[in-house]
């Protein structure tokens, strides 16, 4: 089956995508600026969002240099696969939750892609209250929340319903401007910075901060995971995987890691309720620090930009393949609007919650597929993506997902955002390890009933 053709400007590169989830043919796969691969991740993770989950540390009593230390170790762990999966777009032309259906077959990969729409509206939601918080900030209260989040959306869908290319093109250089907008606070706010602060915890408290906050890091880096074949798809069937690979984890990591250590420097040597009024107090309020603040705001548009592509993708791959995916762009920005509305009071708790439930399912669906990719040793028959009949029955990867989540909540803590917590957790300190034991479990259970399946129904 072919793409649709695309409209194209006079130098030959696509306006508007008006394909969806179709495999891209190697013969249509014009993108050839393999680092667009890491400005596309640089900008999604240089924002202001990255800045908020670094000033999460002051819930968990690491510390200055513990903080950093668990940041650089979870986000490593949490980028590998976005940069392995990231390799499988050239390979196969296939965005990444139709690539699902190798392990989940046709219909079992519904499930997963109908929880990465929920989280792509989540991520959004999430990362337009914190940039509508520093729009009220800003304006000293005047542009009320509600506004500015409407304000966030509009300016988001304008670039996401264009599709693939000007995604690309827009995120080339959105993370420039910005870079510099964190160079400036990090200079103005250093003298406030305390790196001798010391950890407040020790013991079964200090292996549950570390779990906790590591779980919440390593779910804000491997979120991206599901969307990583989705922006290298259209790159041509040679381009080599090594470099695929590197620049997908320098663009999720090098952000992630530098911009999540400037949010625990924050936290050292300033005060404040949300994170707009932490980096007002950093900089000061002298004019340029109001242009700052405003600035970063609008770094919201280019970390929303992607999740508002891949929901209508994983939306398509539910079964709405009728609808166009720039009409389900818009849908989902009306959806994540609601959201961002609802989860607006006691945002700090609903973040850290919100990211760790991330967290679980991302990690067994990791597990799950990265399995897959190894026992394939990376080859796809990938004409047989939408054919039921020569796709995997599915068992393996749906009760690998299912129980390896339900034996996860053991050791969950989601005491308050879901008001649960499982016994293994209360046991170990109120440590949530959830994402640790769903990444195990899923994988202990997945290849033994994968090769079951195999043998039985020979594919």
């Amino acid at each position: 089956m072919s793409t649709v053709p695309e409209r194209t400007t006079k130098s030959g590169s696509p306006t508007f995508e008006t394909t969806g989830i179709e495999r891209v043919h190697e013969k249509e796969r014009s993108h050839t600026q393999l680092m667009d691969t890491m400005w596309l991740w640089w900008s999604a993770n240089t924002v202001i969002a990255t800045v908020a989950l670094g000033a999460l540390n002051t819930f968990f009593g690491l510390g200055f240099w513990g903080s950093t230390l668990v940041i650089i170790v979870f986000n490593v762990l949490g980028v590998l696969p976005v940069a392995i999966l990231s390799t499988l777009g050239p390979k196969t032309g296939l965005a990444q939750m139709p690539l699902s259906r190798f392990a989940f077959g046709l219909r079992g990969a519904r499930l997963p892609a109908l929880f990465n729409a929920f989280s792509c509206l989540g991520w959004n939601a999430v990362n337009s209250v914190i940039g509508s918080s520093l729009l009220v900030t800003w304006s000293g209260g005047w542009i009320p929340q509600w506004a500015a989040l409407i304000f966030l959306t509009i300016a988001t869908s304008v670039v996401s319903v264009y599709g693939y290319f000007v995604v690309h093109k827009y995120e080339r250089i959105a993370w420039l401007p910005m870079f510099l907008l964190f160079c400036y606070i990090f200079f103005v706010a250093s003298p406030h910075f305390n790196v001798a602060l010391p950890a407040t915890v020790t013991g079964m408290a200090l292996f549950a901060s570390i779990a906790s906050f590591g779980g919440t890091v390593f779910g804000f880096a491997v979120g991206w995971a599901t969307y990583a074949a989705d922006y290298t798809r259209r790159q041509p069937a040679d381009t080599p995987s090594r470099l695929v690979f590197l620049y997908a984890f320098l663009g999720v990591g090098l952000p992630c890691i530098l911009f999540e250590i400037l949010g625990v420097l924050l936290t050292t040597g300033a005060q404040g309720n949300d994170l707009g009024t932490l980096i007002a107090h950093s900089i000061g309020t002298s004019p340029l620090s109001r242009i700052v603040i405003l600035l970063l705001a609008f770094s919201t548009i280019a970390n929303n930009v992607p999740g508002d592509y891949s929901f209508a993708l994983s939306t398509q791959a539910l079964g709405l393949k009728v609808v166009k995916r720039w009409i389900l762009t818009i849908v989902g920005a009306v959806i994540y609007l609601a959201i961002a509305f609802a989860i607006s009071a006691n945002f700090n708790i609903n973040l850290q919650g919100f990211l760790l439930l991330i967290a679980y399912w991302l990690g067994a669906w990791c597990s799950i597929v990265i399995i897959e990719h190894l026992m394939r040793k990376g080859i796809y028959p990938i004409e047989d993506y939408e054919t039921a009949s020569k796709l995997p029955v599915g068992i393996a990867a749906l009760s690998a997902l299912i129980v390896g989540l339900a034996l996860a909540a053991f050791g969950i803590n989601q005491a308050s955002t879901i008001n649960f917590e499982g016994p293994l957790a209360h046991a170990l300190a109120d440590a949530d390890i959830g994402f640790p034991l769903a990444i195990i479990l899923a994988a202990l259970i997945y290849y033994p009933l994968r090769r079951w399946e195999l043998a039985k129904f020979k594919r």
